[in-house]
């Protein structure tokens, strides 16, 4: 009896695990089904493009500033930056408004006089001990010439006697009519080299005051100059037009207190600019330069003005880079000439600038967010019937939004911009 209750025990617990196997049997494949269900339809759901022929821009994007392709240039006066005077540089005390209108003979900038005030009291107080130097000289020159002068008279009337002796030596013994020969021919030599010494003096001294008149003449007009210079410290406007004004080497605009160089290449103080012919100036970033090139088209519109563009063309590439606060980086200098101008446009107005670096009518389009790599080399995912592969491309210039595939699939194929669920791909051989 007790043998059987044990086989019934046992056959009770054999039937409850095969329940419990055949449940999770059941759970476990109703689960995958859902997985594999749900991986086919993560495929068949994925969003598509259908690849097309359209027309096609890259541009390059660069901020800017307008001036005129000609201006009238406002220096510090030629005669201030004479070497001679020694003002290597002069500070601004005052100045016009930036971008103001002005007429012929208006008041641009006035410069600091008080440099060139002290140097030319002291160029007065040189002068003074200069003109006092030849004053002496000439003095000195007058009276040492007059002595000699008188020497000469002397020697002359010296001769006269030894003359009138030789005259009466010969009455006398031949010995003295040869002591009185030797005297007469003493005086004539002493004669010859007083007027000598006396021709050399007179050059000498001569040499002696022109050299001091010479250097009383240079500080005269040197000082003249400075009175030139005093004179024009006060800059006007040469003509009608809209005042810009420059920067310093270090490309800051010049303002009130600033120190301007005064030597003849220096930067211009401010500019005149004519806008009948407007150009853009650009810096582009070394890492972009080699995409541009002179002769680009370039669309170019303005903050300050809606709805205006005007088309434009790369003129001047700088063939040295140069430090630009606005880049991290090396930065080249690029000139855009606009086609056109628009009585709108002010000096050192800002503007936008598009390169246009790549244009094609009728390119094969695919959005940059269809294209991936494997270790650097693009390809797609292409949908052919129910099956997704990897196919290679070669891809050419892009913008923001497509690149053009030059290789690699056909206008009509669809893509998946996604990547599908690795197990449903398939790629054929």
């Amino acid at each position: 009896m007790r043998t059987t209750n044990q086989y019934l025990k046992t056959d009770r617990m054999r039937k409850h695990w095969k329940y419990i196997l055949a449940i999770t049997i059941i759970v476990v494949s109703a689960v995958g089904g859902i997985i594999v269900y749900k991986q086919t339809r993560a495929a068949e759901n994925s969003e598509l493009y259908k690849v097309k022929r359209g027309k096609f821009e890259a541009v390059l994007s660069c901020k800017g500033e307008i001036n005129g392709i000609k201006a009238t240039e406002i220096r510090v006066p030629k005669i201030i930056g004479d070497r001679d005077l020694e003002l290597w540089e002069l500070t601004i005390l005052d100045l016009v408004q930036d971008g103001k209108s002005v007429k012929k003979g208006d008041f641009v900038v006035q410069l600091d006089a008080s440099k060139i005030m002290a140097s030319m009291r002291q160029e007065m107080q040189n002068l003074e001990k200069e003109v006092a130097d030849l004053n002496n000289v000439k003095i000195d020159s007058t009276v040492t010439l007059s002595n000699l002068r008188e020497e000469i008279k002397n020697a002359r009337l010296d001769l006269e006697y030894n003359k009138i002796d030789l005259e009466q030596s010969k009455f006398e013994s031949e010995a003295y009519q040869r002591k009185t020969q030797m005297a007469y021919q003493k005086a004539e030599n002493n004669i010859a080299k007083k007027e000598r010494d006396y021709l050399l003096e007179k050059n000498k001294l001569k040499v002696r005051v022109g050299r001091t008149a010479g250097w009383v003449e240079r500080r005269q007009k040197k000082i003249a100059k400075y009175q030139e210079a005093m004179s024009l410290t006060r800059i006007t406007a040469p003509e009608d037009g809209i005042v810009i004004f420059g920067k310093s080497w270090e490309g800051k605009k010049f303002s009130k207190d600033d120190a301007v160089p005064t030597y003849e290449f220096a930067p211009a103080i401010a500019t005149l600019p004519d806008m009948s012919k407007v150009l853009s100036e650009i810096y582009v970033k070394e890492i972009d330069i080699a995409k541009i090139k002179t002769g680009d088209s370039v669309r170019v519109t303005f903050d300050a003005l809606e709805n205006v563009t005007i088309m434009g063309s790369i003129k001047n590439i700088a063939r040295v880079g140069e430090d630009h606060k606005d880049f991290d980086m090396k930065a080249f200098k690029v000139i855009i000439e606009l086609d056109k101008t628009d009585e709108g446009l002010k000096p050192a107005m800002s503007s936008n600038n598009e390169i246009i670096i790549a244009r094609l009518e009728n390119a094969l389009l695919l959005p940059v967010t269809a294209v991936f790599k494997n270790n650097g080399n693009p390809f797609v995912y292409l949908k052919k019937q129910d099956e997704v592969i990897q196919q290679p491309i070669i891809t050419g210039p892009e913008n923001e939004e497509f690149v053009v595939i030059e290789e690699g699939i056909e206008e009509g194929d669809i893509i998946v911009l996604e990547p599908p669920v690795e197990k449903v791909l398939v790629t054929k051989n």
